[in-house]
């Protein structure tokens, strides 16, 4: 079995396409897969949303307000993954969705329509968004991507189950047939497994776009 982390600007337009082709990926598939979507916030997903959202200038004023849309963007994330994995990426995707597709801004109504979308329970919802364990449990993922050496979303790691000593990564994974490259194909055999080592090994891989 693989267990892939796709590590994600949860307001970004790559990263939703990214998302969109490994479950796509992972449904076609007769691999067993483990999905997890995890939220990066950096400088680097500041800029992006930045530019996504067509904003002029970049004072320290204007970027601390971005910043924190998209910190409030990770905590909802996070509010409805503690209602289940998949209700959790519905989430996620019904919100980017609204984003891109009928290119709406981030809002209290996108949010609470997402919610509604992903049949979550929305007194819960509205009670772990802003809650210690939401912003815990953002803090633990950005600790793995640091563990992981991952800066850039949309970025996977890969592990197989069956040899958790290695571990295969790569950067702006957003085309399907990148994700299959790195999956099933050559790529994956790129790289030797250190034996008998208590932490994984990550190599990092480049792959055709």
């Amino acid at each position: 079995m693989l267990e892939m982390y796709l590590f994600i600007n949860p307001l970004g337009a790559k990263c939703y396409e990214a998302e969109q082709n490994i479950l796509k990926l992972a449904e076609e598939s007769s691999q067993k897969f483990q999905i997890r979507f995890i939220p990066l916030l950096n400088l680097q997903s500041v800029t992006k949303v930045m530019s996504v959202m067509n904003v002029s200038g970049d004072t320290l004023q204007l970027r601390n307000k971005v910043s924190q849309i998209l910190y409030n963007a990770v905590l909802d994330y996070k509010a409805a993954l503690f209602q289940g994995r998949k209700r959790g990426h519905n989430f996620l995707l019904n919100v980017q969705r609204q984003l891109y597709v009928e290119h709406k801004k981030y809002s209290e109504e996108v949010v609470m329509h997402a919610a509604k979308e992903s049949k979550l329970d929305l007194a819960m919802f509205e009670h772990d968004r802003r809650s210690k364990l939401a912003v815990e449990s953002f803090r633990e993922d950005q600790r793995l991507a640091a563990e992981m050496n991952v800066n850039t979303p949309p970025s996977m790691v890969v592990y197989n189950l069956d040899y958790l000593e290695c571990a295969v990564s790569v950067e702006n994974c957003t085309s399907l047939s990148s994700l299959e490259e790195l999956i099933f194909g050559n790529a994956a055999k790129e790289f030797i497994c250190t034996k008998n080592e208590l932490h994984p090994t990550y190599h990092q891989l480049s792959l055709k776009k």
